[in-house]
Formats: structure tokens, sequence, C-alpha cells
């Protein structure tokens, strides 16, 4: 076999290992997404703990301190839902239920209820809960997975970032080093701050939320305040997850002036302020993105893509302006 044929039969096997890879790698590329986003939301503790330890020891303590809050928060909001259920004064919804039963008692809703039609639909709806919840098992221990991935390739893309920049020079052509550095640059600022405005922005939405809960004197305003700032991590569940359950407990109550206060001060302070003002905003202080890519980032992507979509929409964006910002703005030049 000669020199030159070698060479493009290495290449090929090269080119088809890469292409099984990738093909392995797919179904889990909101495991990768989700960790580039996480080591990036971690890398100004990361970064802070590096000047007194390791790379390795920084890259742990860095995960825990995002961790170990959340799990304490998740642990303590469980336990005050509960209470919240078990304190609940189910007179407050009488008439609702009186309602129900009227209806049901009338001639015409009676006679259309067979009795062995209900018990065969009752029957069948037992069954297909059965399946969706053992389905939902299934679903838990593939989750639970996921979540172990992301946190073991968050810890290695925090301690090991910097080789990676190094690995993709290398493989380089030596006339574009000097480009390819360039684009690196601006791709980790572009990342760096759009995952980092995440950050900022759930403690603005948390200090907002608290406010809000303070004015209607809303019972645990501190633990639904930071709830809501951290489910604002997620644009699909967004803040409005906590402020709605909290008009909807007011409306079940007949305190009708607090449950209006509290579901427009949520949409126009919690939902549409935080996506369509601050966030642009925050975004476009640190680097130059516009904020209609801020919008298809944080918002189409998601809706899109679902949840892996608040992951991987900035790495979309970010990739392409930082494209953009080598190409015509090059600071060097």
């Amino acid at each position: 076999m000669r020199f030159n044929e070698f060479k493009f039969f290495r290449k090929g096997i090269i080119i088809g290992l890469l292409i099984m890879l990738l093909y392995i790698i797919w179904p889990f590329i909101d495991v990768l997404a989700y960790s580039c986003a996480f080591a990036y939301m971690a890398l100004p503790i990361y970064n802070l703990l590096r000047k007194k330890f390791n790379k390795t020891i920084s890259a742990g303590l860095a995960i825990s301190i995002y961790i170990l809050p959340i799990m304490i928060i998740t642990i303590y909001a469980l336990i005050t839902f509960m209470e919240i259920v078990f304190s609940f004064n189910t007179k407050s919804i009488e008439p609702y239920i009186d309602i129900i039963l009227k209806l049901y008692n009338t001639s015409m809703l009676k006679g259309m209820i067979n009795e062995q039609i209900f018990t065969k639909y009752i029957d069948e709806f037992v069954k297909y809960l059965i399946n969706q919840f053992s389905g939902k098992i299934v679903d838990m221990g593939y989750l639970l997975i996921k979540v172990i991935m992301i946190l073991f390739i968050t810890f290695y893309f925090l301690r090991d970032g910097d080789k990676a920049r190094n690995l993709v020079i290398s493989f380089v052509p030596k006339e574009y080093k000097e480009k390819m550095e360039i684009y690196l640059d601006y791709l980790h600022d572009s990342y760096k701050n759009l995952f980092i405005s995440c950050v900022s922005l759930s403690v603005i939405i948390t200090v907002l939320s608290y406010i809000g809960y303070l004015i209607v004197s809303v019972p645990y305003a501190e633990l639904f305040a930071v709830m809501t700032g951290i489910f604002a991590l997620l644009p699909i569940l967004g803040g409005w997850m906590v402020y709605i359950l909290i008009a909807i407990y007011y409306f079940l109550t007949h305190d009708y002036t607090k449950a209006i206060f509290m579901f427009i001060y949520g949409e126009i302070f919690l939902s549409i302020a935080p996506d369509f003002v601050i966030r642009p905003y925050l975004v476009k202080k640190e680097v130059d993105i516009h904020p209609v890519l801020v919008v298809i980032a944080f918002l189409m992507a998601p809706l899109s893509l679902g949840f892996s979509g608040f992951a991987i929409g900035p790495l979309v964006v970010g990739a392409l302006n930082a494209f953009y910002l080598a190409k015509y703005r090059d600071r060097k030049i």
C-alpha cells in the first residue's frame, strides 16, 4: 500500500470513528449542553477558589456550592408544602364542591351518566394511571442517570476546560491558529456572559418576587422567593410556576384582591420584564449580542427543543455571535 493510499485510508477510519462517536453521544447531546452551561455558571466561583485550592478541589467545591443549597431548599420546600396542604381549610372550597354536586344531581346530568359506564371509565382511568406511573418510574431512572452524567462532566469541564482549548488549537493548521485563538476567546466570552447572566437574572427575580410576596403577606415569603428564582433558571418552567400557584391559593380562599395582584405582579415583573427587558440588558452590557439573539437563545430555543433548548440555544447563538465578532471585529485589529 502506497503512502498516499494509506493516508486516505487512515483519514477514512478516523472520519468513520468520529461519525460513530457522534451517533453514540447524540441522544445525550442535552447532557453535554447542560454540563457546559452549568460549568460556565460555576466558573466565577471556581476561579475564586483556584486562588487557594488546586483544580480538582476547586471544581468539586464550586459544584457543591450550587448543589447543596438547592437540595436543602428542595427538602425544606417539600416539608413546607405538606404543612400547607394539611393546614388548608377545606371549608373555603366547599362552594365549588356544592356546585359540582348540584350539577350532578340535576336530572339531565344524572340521566346521562350510567353507573356501569361510569364504573368502566373509572377502571380504564385507573389502568391508565398505573401504566403512566410505571412509565414515569423508568423515565425517572433515565433522568437520574442524566443528572449524574451532568455533574460528572461539569466537574471535568471546570477542571480541564483550558486543556480543551489547547487541544482544539493543536488540530488547527498553522496558518489558522491565530484566527482560531481569536474565535475561541470570543466564544469563551459569549458563553461566559450568556450563562452567568442567567444566574444574575435569577438573583434579580428572587429579590423582585420577595418584594411582591411581602406586599401580599405570603407565608414563607423567603422560601417562595428563592424557589421562584431557581425556577427562573429554566425558561419553560419559569417563576410563574410559583406565583400562579400562590394566586390560585388566594382565589380558592376567596381573597380575590391578593389573587389578582399576585397574577398581575408576577406576569409583569417576574415573567415579561425579566425575559424581554432585564436579560437582554444584562447580556448586552457584558458582551455585544443583539437582544433578538438573546430572545432566540433563551425563549425560542426552549420552546422549540424543550428543556434541552435552555442549554443548546445559548450554545448555538454564542457560537454564531463569536464567529461574527472574530470575523468582523477582530480585537487585535
